[in-house]
């Protein structure tokens, strides 16, 4: 998945921990309940998906391919310069040229690297009965230079059909979040429908919906900063505790008196301050994304 995808689908499942929560209130709605069970499926459509994403290559298996360069280069320098020797006694110059190689011969680009060996094996090859009957290279020692070879390619060309895998499967998520994006509209407007007015209102209900809508990880976040006081003075209260109910976040106040709970997402939420031998105090209050909100509370004795 890309940024944009990634962000959908953090929506996509707010929206389900959303539906979760409500579940009870949707009892009875058969038209709402059937967009669940297809926006469910569309999501499991693109975990599915998601399942099917191969890793990127591993640090041993990064590991096994340099190891089978640095293999296919020793074998081929070790029977290349006892194959050079023989061209010099045949004064052929294209295959002193050819046996004429060394580490060097072989940096750059693998691909490159693999066309040259090919290369060079092949000259072997084709003048392996002259060479192995006048220097010590052997037969086994030839076939040894190309399964080295043979492996490497190998191991070259998993990445390349990775990478084809990858874009195949990237393709797919394309329809997959079409249809889960189509479904979450349709309960949208399903459940503002339903429950914005009429018997079956739950302002509650759509205001949380409206927060699960929001991406968290792509907005300012909001901070409450409370002051504890006790009533009528200045005196702060150490460990008085803000909660914001719907959202399970709190903090507790130090000896000043202050407390704060940042990182949440704006919303209208149910505050509770609460402090030891003080009345508790309940507050409805509305933070927009990225407000700062600083508040006084003053807390009087039980």
């Amino acid at each position: 998945m890309d940024n944009h995808q990634n962000e959908k689908y953090s929506v996509f499942q707010q929206v389900l921990l959303f539906l979760a929560a409500y579940s009870s209130a949707f009892a009875g709605n058969t038209q709402l309940l059937a967009a669940i069970v297809n926006f469910k499926a569309f999501v499991a459509a693109i975990d599915a998906i998601s399942a099917k994403k191969q890793k990127k290559a591993t640090k041993p298996k990064t590991k096994m391919k340099a190891d089978a360069r640095k293999s296919v280069i020793s074998k081929l320098e070790a029977a290349c310069l006892l194959a050079l020797e023989w061209a010099k006694t045949q004064g052929d110059e294209q295959l002193i040229k050819d046996f004429t190689i060394n580490d060097t011969s072989f940096k750059g680009k693998i691909n490159a690297m693999i066309t040259l060996a090919n290369y060079t094996y092949g000259v072997l090859n084709t003048n392996k009965v002259a060479i192995i009957a006048a220097t010590s290279v052997t037969a086994l020692q030839l076939t040894d230079i190309a399964t080295a070879i043979a492996l490497l390619e190998t191991l070259q060309k998993a990445p390349a059909s990775v990478r084809t895998s990858q874009k195949t499967v990237t393709a797919l998520y394309i329809p997959a979040f079409a249809n889960a994006t189509a479904c979450k509209d349709t309960l949208i407007n399903l459940i503002n429908g339903a429950y914005t007015i009429g018997p079956n209102a739950n302002l509650q209900l759509v205001t949380d919906l409206k927060n699960a809508l929001v991406f968290a990880g792509n907005v300012q976040h909001s901070l409450l900063k409370v002051t504890f006081l006790k009533a009528g003075t200045l005196i702060g209260i150490e460990g008085g505790i803000v909660n914001i109910v719907e959202l399970l976040k709190e903090g507790t106040s130090n000896i000043l008196g202050v407390a704060q709970i940042a990182e949440f997402v704006g919303g209208t939420y149910h505050v509770t301050f609460t402090a030891a031998g003080y009345v508790t105090q309940t507050q409805i209050i509305t933070f927009k994304l990225g407000d700062k909100m600083e508040m006084t509370v003053e807390m009087v004795g039980v």
